[in-house]
């Protein structure tokens, strides 16, 4: 059995960056672990962390639900935006931690060139947990993009994998539109018709209906 590992910054990551994805692996027979490092508590609307973290939670015992395997969650107490403060060691460490635990063959991550420096810290993070050693058990890397705040970058995303998400793209627009406190309306790019339309366009240059792109780091 494949084993799939998470590892995002925040409690809305996965759903946005790759929630058709990991749908999909919830019907497939493969174990998924989502590690999320920060709690929530987004600056100037701390209140809102207990929300985000029980919706997180809810999404991931819904795709548990139906997974053929183990889908699970956990969240650590890091807070958001201040990824910064934290040595960089110390959140490479504790993601190597997970993989030589857990043992996955495939990682995803958020992509490394993004505006959100949060992102950025864990994109590089995880990549140094997933050098290709010869004992590391990750044969796969991909990094995945979040609407904005990889575009607002300002640097090419250079997406090279396409995976087809038409039969779980209703799933993950479900588990988005439970973040009241996270999504916006439309045209900001993290509001549902955006984010749909956007699916909708990488699958238009891929030949599916919907699809989510990722940049392959390696495969081995």
């Amino acid at each position: 059995m494949s084993r799939t590992l998470i590892v995002t910054a925040h409690l809305d990551d996965f759903e946005i960056g790759m929630g058709g994805t990991a749908a999909s692996l919830a019907f497939a027979d493969t174990s998924v672990k989502v590690v999320v490092l920060c709690r929530g508590d987004r600056p100037g609307s701390e209140q809102v962390a207990t929300k985000r973290r029980h919706t997180s939670f809810a999404n991931v015992k819904s795709l548990g639900a139906v997974s053929n395997s183990f889908f699970g969650l956990d969240v650590l107490e890091y807070s958001d935006t201040k990824l910064d403060k934290i040595p960089q060691t110390e959140i490479c460490n504790l993601i190597s931690d997970y993989i030589n635990e857990y043992e996955p063959t495939n990682v995803y991550t958020h992509y490394d060139a993004d505006i959100h420096s949060d992102h950025c810290i864990v994109s590089r993070a995880t990549r140094v947990a997933c050098r290709m050693r010869e004992a590391s058990p990750v044969d796969k890397l991909l990094e995945f993009s979040i609407p904005g705040s990889t575009e607002w970058g300002y640097t090419k995303f250079d997406f090279n994998t396409y995976f087809d998400i038409t039969r779980y793209a209703d799933k993950k627009m479900e588990m988005i539109s439970k973040y009241s406190t996270e999504i916006r309306s439309a045209p900001d790019p993290i509001s549902s018709e955006m984010i749909t339309a956007r699916d909708a366009y990488h699958g238009s240059l891929c030949g599916y209906s919907k699809a989510e792109v990722f940049k392959l780091i390696f495969s081995r």
